[in-house]
């Protein structure tokens, strides 16, 4: 019997070896990568959340309530000017229309009255629009708050979608070749199997060549012909 009885399983355990070995490292190699981009993934989403708070905080903390407050003044006097005109002239500033041939007196009198009425309305809708600036002020920073809520939970939705198809992605990744392992197996099996049957290799039995095999045994002639020569 040769050398090829243990060299050969000997190459085969070893080529099986390492195909696993390099299976297994590649599919190490695959799931690190795919584990990789589930971390950035997480983090681009935790990106988009941190500019969505840096955005509201800014605009609550531009919120100005003297620009509402000039506003809703602006508009309360506009609806004061309107219903003192009335409907019919939209455009008209005071209700008392002119009178063709008044006197003197009483145009002072008339814009004298217009104009303590518009002082008085001004100051009314000044009051009215600093007391709805505080109210309006607050009700945009509730739907700013209200709007960042909403926008987080969508990206916790989003967030908790993609870990899992990340996950799925990284289990599918750091599986082994089926195939290859599947050879690699085989030929391990294939070199137990040669290494415990040397036979395979074209050498006769091993208890044909062994102390264990049956031998000729030489009668004693004096067993064998039933008495001793010397007394025929």
């Amino acid at each position: 019997m040769g050398t090829e009885a243990f060299w050969i399983p000997a190459a085969i355990a070893l080529a099986s070896s390492g195909a696993q070995y390099a299976n297994t490292t590649q599919a190490n190699q695959r799931q690190d990568t795919a584990e990789a981009a589930a971390i950035a993934n997480q983090q681009a989403i935790r990106q988009k959340g941190t500019a969505e708070v840096n955005k509201t905080v800014q605009d609550i903390a531009k919120s100005d309530p003297n620009q509402i407050a000039g506003k809703a003044t602006a508009q309360y006097v506009d609806q004061l000017r309107r219903n003192s005109a009335g409907s019919s002239s939209p455009s008209a500033t005071s209700a008392l229309a002119p009178v063709a041939g008044g006197s003197s007196r009483y145009n002072a009198d008339k814009a004298s009255a217009q104009e303590a009425v518009q002082s008085y309305g001004n100051q009314k809708a000044t009051e009215m629009g600093d007391l709805d600036a505080a109210v309006r002020q607050r009700q945009n920073e509730g739907l700013e708050m209200s709007t960042l809520n909403t926008n987080l939970n969508t990206l916790g939705a989003q967030s908790y979608a993609q870990n899992f198809v990340d996950q799925l992605r990284s289990s599918v990744a750091g599986r082994p070749n089926p195939m290859l392992s599947l050879f690699a197996g085989l030929g391990s099996n294939t070199a137990n199997f040669l290494s415990k049957n040397p036979q395979f290799f074209g050498s006769s039995n091993i208890l044909a060549s062994s102390s264990l095999a049956p031998q000729t045994i030489n009668m004693n002639p004096m067993v064998a012909g039933g008495g001793n020569p010397m007394l025929s």
